[in-house]
Parts: C-alpha cells; sequence; structure tokens
C-alpha cells in the first residue's frame, strides 16, 4: 500500500498568512497588559522600583548572547548561522569590546540607577527565568528556538523598551543613562527579521504554525511570570520598613512622640498643607497638620467654612472622620449622612464622598485614614477628582482630574 505525503497541520497556506497569524496572537498576549507595564507606562514607578526591576533583569541582559549561540549551534544552515552571528556580533559590541550591550547594562546600572553590581542578589524566579530561557534554547529545534528569540523576544523589543524607557524618563533617570534602550529599540527589529526568516524556513515541517505558537507564548509567559514577581517584590519593598518594625513590636515613641492631644492640635496656627477655592463650584476648605505624623495612620484637621464644601472624590486609604465642630452632611457614593458634632463616620477605600458645612459656622474635622500605609502599597493614581456640574449650561458632564501625591504634604489634599 502506497504512503501518501503527512499533510502540513496548518489552516494558513502560505508563511505570510502564518506570520500575521501569529503576530496578531503576539499582541493579544497578556504581558501587554500587565501590571508592571501598566504602571510603567503611567509613570507610576519610582527610581527604587526600577532599581529592583533592572538589578534582576541583569541576570538575563547579560546572558542574552548565550540564548543566541545556542540557537546558532543548533542551526544546520550556514547561511543563518552567518546572519545569526551576525546579531551575536553586535550583541558584543563588535570591535569594541566595551561597547558590548551587557556592558552598557551595567554602565545604566551603576551610573543611571545608582546601584552596586556586587550588591546584587537575584531571586529564585529571576534564575529560573534565566535559565529557562537558555534551557529552551538548548534542547529545543531549530525551528522552536527560532520562534522563541524571534516572536517571544526580539520582535517584542521595541514596544517592550519604549514602555520601559518612557517610565525611567517619567521617574527622572537623566536620558544620558538610557543607550541601552535607545540600542535595542533601534536594532533588535533587524535581529527579529533573522530570526523570522529562519522560523518561516522550516515552513515545510509538520504542525509548523503549532510549534511556532508554542514557543512563542512560552517565552512570553516566561517574561510575564517574571514581571508579575517583580511587581509582587516592588509592593513587598514598598512596605517593608513598615511590616519589619510591626514584627520586632519595636515602639515609635521615641521616633514620633506621643500625648498631644489632637482637640488642642485643631485650635490655632498650623501649617497648611492643602487648601482649595473655587466659588463657581462651591468649594472652599483648607487641610492642616497635626503635631505628629504616625507610622502607618495619617491625621489631618480639615476645615470647611460656612455653606461650603470640599472637592468630591475618592482615593486608595480609608479614613474615620470625628466631627470636632459645625454640622452639615457627608455624601459617601449615594448615601447622604448627615452629621454634627461629636458624630464619626466611616468612609471605604475607594467610594466618592464629598463634605458639606450646612451650618452658620466653620466645620472642623478629624480626618484619620491609614494613608502612610497605603500609599507605601498602592501603585498607581493615588486619588481621583470628580468636578461637580460646572454650570446649568454644561450640566451634562462631568469633568473628572486625577494626580499622583508624591509625598506627605501633598497628602492632605485626600482628606475630607
Amino acid at each position: 500500500m502506497q504512503m501518501l505525503p503527512r499533510r502540513r497541520m496548518t489552516d494558513h497556506p502560505t508563511p505570510a498568512a502564518g506570520l500575521r497569524a501569529l503576530h496578531q496572537l503576539q499582541a493579544q498576549h497578556p504581558i501587554w497588559d500587565c501590571k508592571l507595564l501598566t504602571a510603567c507606562e503611567h509613570g507610576f514607578l519610582t527610581v527604587e522600583d526600577f532599581r529592583i526591576l533592572f538589578s534582576q533583569y541583569y541576570l538575563y541582559s547579560k546572558n542574552f548572547t548565550r540564548y543566541l549561540a545556542a540557537l546558532i549551534a543548533s542551526c544546520d544552515s550556514d547561511l543563518f548561522r552567518a546572519q545569526l552571528t551576525e546579531n551575536l556580533w553586535e550583541e558584543g559590541g563588535g570591535a569594541e569590546i566595551d561597547k558590548r550591550h551587557a556592558e552598557i547594562f551595567r554602565r545604566f546600572l551603576c551610573d543611571g540607577l545608582g546601584l552596586a553590581i556586587e550588591d546584587i542578589e537575584h531571586r529564585g524566579f529571576t534564575r529560573y527565568f534565566a535559565n529557562e530561557y537558555l534551557d529552551f534554547c538548548q534542547r529545543s529545534s531549530p525551528l522552536a528556538a527560532s520562534a522563541f528569540l524571534s516572536l517571544g523576544t526580539e520582535g517584542i523589543v521595541a514596544p517592550l523598551y519604549t514602555t520601559l524607557l518612557a517610565g525611567l524618563r517619567a521617574a527622572g533617570v537623566a536620558d544620558r543613562h538610557l543607550e541601552f534602550f535607545r540600542i535595542h529599540i533601534a536594532c533588535d527589529d533587524a535581529h527579529a527579521l533573522t530570526l523570522e526568516d529562519m522560523m518561516v524556513s522550516y515552513f515545510g515541517e509538520p504542525d509548523w504554525f503549532e510549534v511556532c505558537r508554542r514557543a512563542m507564548n512560552h517565552a512570553l509567559t516566561l517574561r510575564l511570570q517574571f514581571f508579575d514577581d517583580v511587581y509582587e517584590m516592588i509592593q513587598q519593598r514598598r512596605v517593608a520598613e513598615i511590616m519589619e518594625g510591626i514584627q520586632a513590636r519595636e515602639s515609635l515613641t521615641p521616633i514620633l512622640g506621643a500625648g498631644t492631644s489632637l482637640l488642642k492640635a485643631s485650635v490655632g496656627v498650623k501649617r497648611i498643607l492643602y487648601s482649595n477655592r473655587n466659588d463657581r463650584l462651591n468649594i472652599d476648605f483648607t487641610v492642616t497638620n497635626v503635631p505628629f505624623s504616625p507610622q502607618v495612620l495619617d491625621p489631618r484637621i480639615v476645615r470647611i467654612p460656612p455653606g461650603r464644601t470640599n472637592e468630591n472624590h475618592k482615593h486608595a486609604h480609608e479614613t474615620v472622620f470625628y466631627i470636632v465642630a459645625g454640622s452639615g452632611r457627608v455624601v459617601i457614593d449615594e448615601e447622604v449622612i448627615p452629621v454634627k458634632a461629636g458624630d464619626l463616620v466611616f468612609v471605604p477605600r475607594w467610594s466618592m464622598h464629598q463634605t458639606h458645612n450646612t451650618s452658620d459656622t466653620e466645620m472642623t474635622v478629624l480626618a484619620v485614614a491609614d494613608f502612610n500605609l497605603t500609599r507605601s502599597a498602592f501603585i498607581g493614581n493615588y486619588i481621583k477628582t470628580a468636578r461637580l456640574r460646572r454650570n446649568e449650561r454644561d450640566q451634562h458632564t462631568t469633568r473628572e482630574a486625577s494626580w499622583s501625591l508624591p509625598d506627605e504634604a501633598d497628602a492632605a489634599a485626600d482628606e475630607g
């Protein structure tokens, strides 16, 4: 009985059609919506956050030439070996050894982020990421390895590094330290095309599309898991000092001071942390400090003149209001709560709220929030303030503005 040739298992009749489908899957991968890249894109990461990210990423970066070398060793085409060797030559800096990409990355770490290379300790998840990359390139077929390094690696460098570059600039890292990213944004598309050409040369193999898809997804998912682990590490670092103090049972009395009456703190002239007046929106209020600053809690005094309100806003922390003087109402989402002196009101995190003074005297509110803890743990826009309807002509529009609060003094903006 005559055996028929094995049919190519793909729904894509040409290499171009297969590549288009693979690029679509690449663009739809969850990595592009991960928390780390989202925070970076919106400028939420600090220089310290980037120190954590890139100190861990260093292990992958300095080993990248090993991944290319592993593919070159398994490649059975002298043409593609020559082209990949050219890529490897560029990664190694060509004839100028001090311009190899790994060395440029080291200078970025040292000069741009202030890191000491010898002090970097790589986490287990980082070693897994780098080792799995090398292992896949060493043990896989040339088809799978070329898809892994093209669609799953080099082919995403330009958009990935563009996002990281924008985040670094937003964090205040000077452009002179960002050469590594500019080089890769400029040259890695060409490297990706070389690898893609090699991948396409195997188009006649059975299950070509599925092999490429799986290899691409494996590379993207490895990087996604690494980014997720780094993001968790950043969050842990932000609250580490507070948590270590709690676990060590340390008293904060010598550091922060104690024994001052908060009610006394509401009397007299104090440092104004935040104020806003907008007659058109009937907004007029002032936030002042109290004479101490706890490590987790954040007490503030809010003063609202008769007949006025503060901003309608929401934020990441939860707050308890104690009405020291005056009367009026607190609106929390859709609930309206009448208040007078001596009342307590709880405002959950991320609930829209606004305080209205309906009395003839100044309303004084003690607002105690967990801001000092939450601002460390939360990565994102901390406050959103919804403007009230501006006038009858514009009554169907509500303008919303948002901003980040970089330091303790600005924290008072969200109280009340």
